[in-house]
């Protein structure tokens, strides 16, 4: 199954929530495969609507939007270029924008302006939006103009208190992070050291409520106030060794007891080796990691392809995997936090490879998933001919 088209354009792992979900309704963007940021309404029933956003951001997959809806329903949809020491090229600006629809649940009744967010001191830019809506404040994490995560929040939808960085890692490193709130009190995220090629990545975990960070165990790791705190301070989900391999982060989700899993990859092989799902668990003790499956050989542009909950049940696990000569999306099933497993393949395309699926957050009761698919013409994150698509199943 290929699923349905939704437009020409790509996506990466880590600006979520790139799908969410309302009254059966899928709300989505991606980058079009002409820089142009693309959002786009899916009904239960199949009927699709789009809306071209703004122009010009970048060919590049880092510069998918990230959606999150407002308290009021209405959608902000924050975009940036991908950034960095040689990135973005000449002529686009490192900047973070957003823009608010003007009618709830709705992207083809009007948008508001384009607003910007204030980044940290630095030359490296924006990558990576990641916003929350927790209560009354709208938050956003980001990898900061010191390639470090970065964030800062807004009560008024316009006015953002100066943005700080959340935690350091090793000089000239980029932490790679996954953040899920539960629209209350509590922030939770899950870090890497730096980037899977350049560094012997462990994992850790941290939660933030009441202006205090903390572990799992409960115990108290450090202020808001007194951030950045140092990676190796973190509660750590997994340390890395030769016989483990690299972390990298996926997804982050809570039970309905606001407990956190999560979903990872260890590279074994050294910087381009290959990739296995984990998924990990706090038992009470510590945190506990068990196996999934081997991500495969994957592509010359990728070495996983990608995983994802499903936030309103994170038993279930969508992730894309080499079958064949291509990568294919599966649904892995867990009843005993990840002892044994159940899997369906989703996806059966002799021609392409389905990667980075999503399954819209705030989906209930329905059977959804989104993906990136593409072929062998895809070389690069800035040279990728592909085409987001959903899935009925």
């Amino acid at each position: 199954m290929a699923g349905r088209e939704l437009g020409a354009g790509a996506w990466s792992y880590f600006g979520d929530p790139r799908a969410i979900s309302h009254d059966g309704h899928t709300f989505t963007g991606w980058i079009s495969t002409a820089g142009h940021v693309w959002v786009a309404r899916l009904t239960p029933g199949g009927r699709l609507s789009k809306h071209l956003l703004f122009r010009g951001l970048g060919r590049d997959d880092h510069n998918n939007p990230s959606l999150v809806f407002l308290r009021d329903g209405r959608i902000a949809v924050f975009f940036s270029p991908h950034s960095g020491h040689d990135l973005p090229p000449p002529g686009i600006p490192s900047v973070m924008r957003y823009r608010i629809s003007k009618k709830a649940f709705s992207i083809i009744d009007g948008w508001g302006p384009i607003h910007t967010v204030p980044n940290v001191p630095g030359s490296l830019g924006f990558t990576y939006p990641n916003p929350l809506q927790q209560s009354d404040k709208l938050w956003l994490f980001w990898r900061g103009a010191q390639w470090f995560p970065t964030f800062s929040y807004t009560e008024n939808k316009l006015d953002w208190v100066p943005a700080r960085e959340l935690i350091h890692s090793s000089p000239g490193q980029r932490p790679y992070a996954k953040y899920v709130g539960d629209g209350k009190t509590n922030i939770h995220g899950i870090f890497s050291n730096g980037h899977a090629m350049n560094f012997k990545n462990s994992l850790f975990y941290v939660r933030y409520e009441g202006e205090d960070l903390f572990a799992m165990s409960g115990r108290r790791i450090a202020s808001l106030a007194s951030v950045p705190v140092p990676i190796d301070e973190l509660d750590r989900i997994y340390r890395y060794s030769d016989s483990g391999g690299r972390a990298w982060p996926h997804d982050i989700a809570l039970t309905d007891d606001g407990r956190p899993r999560v979903v990872y990859t260890r590279r074994l092989g050294g910087p381009s080796g290959r990739d296995t799902f984990w998924y990990a668990y706090h038992n009470g003790e510590r945190w506990l990691s068990r196996k999934i499956v081997e991500a495969g050989a994957g592509r010359n542009s990728f070495t996983s392809g990608g995983a994802t909950f499903d936030h309103a049940d994170p038993r279930f696990v969508y992730l894309s995997r080499t079958i064949g000569r291509w990568n294919q999306v599966e649904l892995w099933f867990t009843p005993d936090s990840g002892r044994t497993w159940s899997h369906s393949q989703l996806t059966n395309d002799s021609d392409h490879y389905s990667i980075r699926p999503v399954r819209p957050r705030g989906l209930v009761d329905a059977n959804r998933v989104l993906f990136a698919r593409g072929d062998e013409t895809t070389t690069g994150f800035t040279n990728y001919r592909m085409r987001i698509h959903a899935l009925d199943f």
